[in-house]
């Protein structure tokens, strides 16, 4: 019984409400994302590498009219629900950790949410869910570019990075990695995506994320540069530092409060620095990048 429950528990005890209703429990071990059926973003797996660390939970009960908030609980999770009877459903929306920071939560608009209908939930009793699935919203999301290092594309999206094609053992995800090797000699390394992006819609009315899987023993950092206006010089202002990983993690980096710097100019490039802070050299190995944007904000 959790801490949560037992105190439920002893206040209803103590306050002899007799409408109480004795919890039932909810169980879920993870979300993950997977390719859609129909007319999936891209067919490589690679897209679909995610870090789903929790999820907001809703339920619409039977004798309610009312959409109910259970809250937002972080992956695997065991609630108690003060509620026994019939759901019409309940809702799992997706949230990850925003630019690596844990508390730094959001509901990740790209991707759908799962819905379980029709389910019984019994006092006492723990209703298992598993393992959820998500996937993304193909309506409203766009890829501006998906770079997966895989020996299958004819070329890569990345100026300076080395292209290890074959390395089953060293890369997340299918064949293939990028690799940046800093020498001890150098104090940085430059890298760079070697091709701009557009965001076709209103100003400001879309949401835009860097994601990419990367491992590395130095800290990189992210930059954007645009311009300010039509006809303008470009600049260059940085989005943030990432901070090494001895294993691959998942990244979401939000773009948008450096796109909003450029007043969401609709063009922008993404570079890249590798940092030798301590002088004694390494590497940033990468995965997955992918530029996405989606003007879904529920």
């Amino acid at each position: 019984m959790t801490c949560l429950t037992a105190v439920v528990l002893t206040l209803a005890a103590c306050g002899g409400d007799e409408d109480f209703v004795a919890p039932s429990f909810l169980h879920v071990d993870a979300m993950t994302l997977t390719r859609s059926n129909t007319n999936p973003l891209d067919p490589d797996p690679g897209l679909y590498s995610a870090e789903i660390v929790s999820c907001y939970v809703e339920a619409l009960y039977k004798d309610s009219r009312k959409v109910e908030t259970l809250g937002l609980f972080e992956l695997p999770f065991t609630i108690p629900v003060l509620y026994s009877g019939e759901v019409e459903y309940l809702v799992f929306h997706p949230a990850i950790k925003i630019s690596g920071v844990s508390g730094m939560q959001t509901h990740y608009t790209f991707y759908n949410s799962d819905t379980l209908r029709n389910v019984s939930l019994q006092s006492g009793d723990t209703l298992r869910l598993d393992t959820l699935r998500t996937t993304y919203r193909i309506k409203s999301s766009n890829v501006l570019m998906f770079e997966s290092f895989e020996p299958t594309r004819a070329t890569i999206f990345f100026d300076s990075v080395e292209w290890r094609k074959h390395e089953r053992d060293s890369t997340l995800w299918g064949e293939g990695y990028g690799l940046v090797s800093v020498p001890d000699t150098e104090t940085y390394v430059p890298f760079a995506i070697n091709q701009s992006h557009t965001i076709t819609t209103a100003r400001g009315s879309s949401i835009v994320y860097l994601e990419l899987d990367h491992r590395s023993d130095l800290p990189f950092e992210v930059y954007m540069q645009s311009q300010y206006m039509s006809n303008s010089s470009t600049d260059v202002q940085r989005v943030m530092v990432v901070n090494p990983s001895k294993t691959w993690q998942h990244m979401y980096i939000n773009l948008g409060r450096t796109w909003e710097w450029f007043g969401y100019y609709p063009t922008f490039r993404l570079i890249f620095r590798a940092l030798n802070i301590d002088g004694t050299g390494g590497s940033v190995r990468l995965d997955n990048v992918r530029v996405v944007t989606t003007t879904q904000t529920l």
